[in-house]
């Protein structure tokens, strides 16, 4: 039975390489070839450049990919059909009647639940020319993605078994994420990653851009904590790159959400500013933080609240992105407890280290929402805001939850070229 089920999945043809699955498919069982004069017309009046880019790389992607079925053969059972197959001769792209033109880039870094991505694509039996609608240059582009995996090619021909074709999709999920923690990932690695994500339709980088070893991000009124910090002079990203990667993602339709992590996963910040992190290179380290190396904000203190809300209101106006992250997770009280700076101060303010967390939260997340942006954290500090909902509800806070089917998943950029691992988010 097994063995027999394995042959089957192995003659599974073209639909089966979609991903993600579509909402809506139908397919039929007739061979259709694309022509050899094959273009995409793009009947879209004003259509802005990073859509002529797309449909450029889906044409470069037709022609060069040349995927065979992955069967004995390799497809050459499917030679015999393809002999008197019609011909696809064209994809029509056409934006919904009363639809606002705006760029991929600027559709894709919109706010939740404003962004449209879905799309209409058929593709006939006879010959006549494929034909994808949607609402928004972010749905083509989606559609783009979905046309450009349909086709497997052998002998010279581009192909499928089965059409006719008629898909209409919408994300399953309202968000989904690429979480990578790169603290000396190049951009070119970060660009390689990207255009897999655009491949599976994944719609946003979780940028962990800083971490306990190494500060890599330059920030002009704090230039040496890159100095200082970064693993080398040549392992960091200049505001310049930050701003280019996120155009690029933008394009791709990815949005960015960068993470500055605080108050702990900051030990590297010590080595500029050594005040203002406590438990530096303890021992064990596994007594004082949760992963290695030791050492977390005194976030208590009223100088470490205005350094780090002015360092995050520095990087947050330098990025056109709706959301930005304070990290927040695995805080460590342990180092807290025989620190005499910071228990000296929550004695003097008459509060608790959970008090005095809230009040630098509300600092730093103030200087983000000044800046326009949508603070976001991990889900230990949200639990913990959640308790104090009546709080949220004066100040008029919003919560999105996501969810995971894992809860953490990390890829090294050093070893992988692809992130295996993909975190789908409502």
């Amino acid at each position: 039975m097994a063995l027999r089920f394995l042959l089957a999945l192995s003659l599974l043809h073209s639909v089966w390489a979609l991903w993600p699955i579509p909402a809506t498919l139908s397919t039929g069982n007739t061979a259709l070839v694309l022509s050899s004069n094959f273009y995409f017309d793009v009947a879209v009046q004003n259509a802005p450049a990073d859509l002529h880019n797309a449909v450029q790389q889906a044409q470069y992607y037709l022609e060069n990919d040349k995927l065979g079925c992955l069967v004995v053969g390799r497809g050459a059972n499917d030679s015999a059909v393809l002999t008197n197959a019609k011909s696809l001769p064209s994809l029509k792209l056409t934006l919904s009647s009363g639809a606002t033109v705006n760029p991929i880039a600027t559709e894709s870094v919109k706010p939740l639940g404003m962004r449209s991505e879905e799309y209409v694509l058929t593709v006939p039996a006879d010959g006549s020319p494929a034909t994808l609608s949607a609402n928004s240059m972010l749905g083509l582009y989606r559609g783009l993605t979905t046309f450009g995996q349909m086709w497997y090619y052998y002998g010279g021909k581009t192909y499928t078994l089965e059409a006719p074709i008629s898909i209409t999709d919408v994300p399953a999920y309202v968000l989904t994420v690429d979480l990578d923690l790169t603290p000396r990932g190049t951009i070119a690695d970060l660009q390689r990653t990207l255009d897999a994500m655009s491949w599976v339709k994944i719609n946003t980088f979780h940028w962990h851009i800083t971490d306990n070893q190494s500060f890599p991000l330059e920030v002009a009124q704090f230039s040496q904590l890159a100095t200082n910090g970064a693993y080398s002079a040549d392992e960091t990203y200049s505001e310049s790159n930050v701003q280019n990667l996120v155009q690029y993602a933008a394009e791709r339709g990815i949005d960015v959400i960068m993470e500055i992590d605080t108050p702990g996963h900051t030990a590297i910040i010590g080595t500029t500013y050594p005040g203002y992190v406590t438990c530096m290179d303890a021992s064990p380290w596994s007594t004082y933080t949760n992963e290695p190396l030791a050492g977390q904000l005194r976030f208590a203190l009223p100088e470490v609240v205005n350094f780090i809300t002015a360092l995050l209101s520095s990087v947050a106006k330098t990025l056109p992105l709706y959301y930005f992250s304070t990290g927040g997770d695995e805080l460590n009280t342990n180092c807290y407890i025989n620190d005499t700076l910071t228990q000296q101060q929550l004695k003097s303010a008459n509060t608790t280290l959970a008090g005095a967390l809230a009040t630098f939260t509300n600092s730093t997340h103030s200087a983000l929402i000044a800046e326009g942006k949508t603070p976001v954290v991990w889900e230990e500090q949200d639990l913990d805001l959640i308790r104090r909902c009546s709080c949220c509800g004066q100040l008029g806070i919003s919560h999105r939850s996501r969810t995971s089917n894992y809860f953490y998943l990390v890829r090294v950029l050093s070893f992988f070229s692809i992130h295996p691992f993909l975190i789908p988010i409502i």
